[in-house]
């Protein structure tokens, strides 16, 4: 555990200026309790301090490397990676601004939170701005804290909610006429419904986003839309088509320097390749992903590509690669308990079991990734982990009758979504039974 000297240095460098003064004059007391719980919040999520802890005893919480790094060297804010710095800068501002101060300031932070995957903060930073944005009747600052609500629920796999979210913002966007936030808004109600399934819904959503964006000027939201496009197209089994759009749209964003889009389309063209099975191309997109990952410190991106380089590993029989990767995936998203990556987690851990002939653990594992896949509510998910499952059990001569059910659920699922050729791909298996 850390000590109360320890956890004061800390705090110290996200407090506002009257806090802080406050601190130097009365100690750590003399600051409010809630501005004390805030602030180990935001030592939380700029990674110095560990998740475990009670809110109101700052002595209960352990240091991370990081943490004790900045407590042995007192470094100056300034000397700071620039992301941290702002980030630093945003809590600052939350913790001591006057409102229109701390508006601007919540916005800051909500969206370092949501690149960063620290979505319990983000979500009571949304609750607080839309507080102080309807005392205001900010009708922006409403649609900003709407929209990022519903980024917090997708992480969540709460579909409706993001949904009812997402029209919210687009809502209040329209009535402010801020054709770009509707732009964004209905590219990511597109995502909502391509991940239940509803690829129809989806692809209108990208089409009119794209359309907007493109009437607009806005070329980097019309690229973001026709990558969101192209994965709906690899769904569906249009590989040459879903490949062309997304390494245009890939194209486009390495030459613009958006580190974070261009790591989020490199993953899209990873899974691309491992439907191909083309396994080394794909792993070399996960590693590029998972490196640029930890150095823009965007923790959803880096566990989406250490799940799909830890399949992928698994795949080619790196088993020693495929749990590490699975390892640091599963604790990146038990933290916000994404069921649905969660789900694809655990199906790693199944084919690796299975590569090492445990068998019985092997099955516990496919077990548990086909209920989270179902909690998830994520179609192409349970429909590749029943699929893992189904195969699992034949390769190991074990169940032929569990195999075909978990087959025939499989195909059915990829035909519900328009995945033909994955159809046809596990009922050529079934066949073979």
């Amino acid at each position: 555990m850390a000590t109360r000297n320890e956890i004061e240095s800390l705090i110290f460098y996200v407090l506002g200026e009257n806090n802080r003064q406050l601190m130097i004059k009365s100690g750590l007391d003399g600051v409010s309790k809630e501005n004390r719980v805030l602030a180990l919040r935001g030592l939380q999520d700029l990674g110095w301090i560990g998740h475990g802890g009670f809110a109101d005893y700052e002595e209960s919480y352990s240091l991370t490397k990081e943490g004790r790094k900045i407590v042995a060297n007192h470094p100056e804010a300034s000397s700071l990676d620039k992301s941290v710095q702002e980030h630093i800068a945003a809590l600052r501002d939350v913790d001591g601004g006057s409102n229109g101060t701390r508006k601007d300031a919540l916005k800051r932070l909500i969206t370092i939170e949501c690149e960063t995957g620290s979505w319990d903060s983000a979500l009571l930073n949304c609750f607080e701005l839309r507080k102080i944005a309807e005392k205001t009747k900010d009708t922006e600052a409403i649609a900003f804290a709407m929209f990022h609500q519903g980024r917090v629920e997708v992480a969540q796999n709460r579909w409706d909610e993001a949904l009812e979210s997402y029209l919210n913002a687009i809502e209040k966007y329209m009535e402010n006429g801020d054709r770009k936030g509707v732009a964004t808004t209905n590219r990511a109600m597109g995502v909502v419904y391509g991940s239940k399934g509803d690829h129809a819904s989806a692809i209108r959503c990208f089409e009119s986003s794209i359309s907007m964006a493109r009437a607009i000027g806005d070329t980097s939201s019309a690229a973001k839309s026709e990558a969101n496009l192209a994965i709906v197209c690899e769904l569906e089994g249009r590989l040459d088509e879903s490949e062309r759009a997304s390494k245009a749209s890939l194209a486009y964003f390495v030459e613009c320097g958006d580190i974070s889009s261009a790591s989020r389309i490199a993953i899209n063209l990873g899974v691309l390749c491992l439907s191909q099975e083309k396994y080394g191309e794909a792993a070399e997109y996960f590693e590029k992903t998972i490196q640029s990952a930890r150095v823009t410190k965007n923790r959803e991106v880096l566990g989406i590509a250490l799940v799909d380089a830890g399949y992928c590993s698994a795949k080619t029989g790196e088993l020693s690669r495929a749990i590490d990767c699975t390892d640091e995936a599963l604790s990146i998203f038990k933290e916000h308990n994404d069921m649905n990556m969660l789900a694809l987690a655990y199906r790693n851990y199944g084919k690796i079991e299975l590569r090492n002939s445990k068998l019985d653990i092997a099955f516990d594992w496919f077990e548990k990734s086909v209920r989270a896949a179902e909690a998830s509510g994520v179609e192409e998910t349970m429909a590749s982990c029943c699929c893992e499952y189904g195969i699992g059990l034949i390769e190991s001569l074990t169940n032929p009758r569990l195999a075909k059910k978990l087959l025939k659920k499989s195909s059915s699922m990829y035909r519900g979504i328009g995945n033909f050729a994955k159809a046809r791909a596990v009922e050529a298996r079934l066949t073979a039974v």
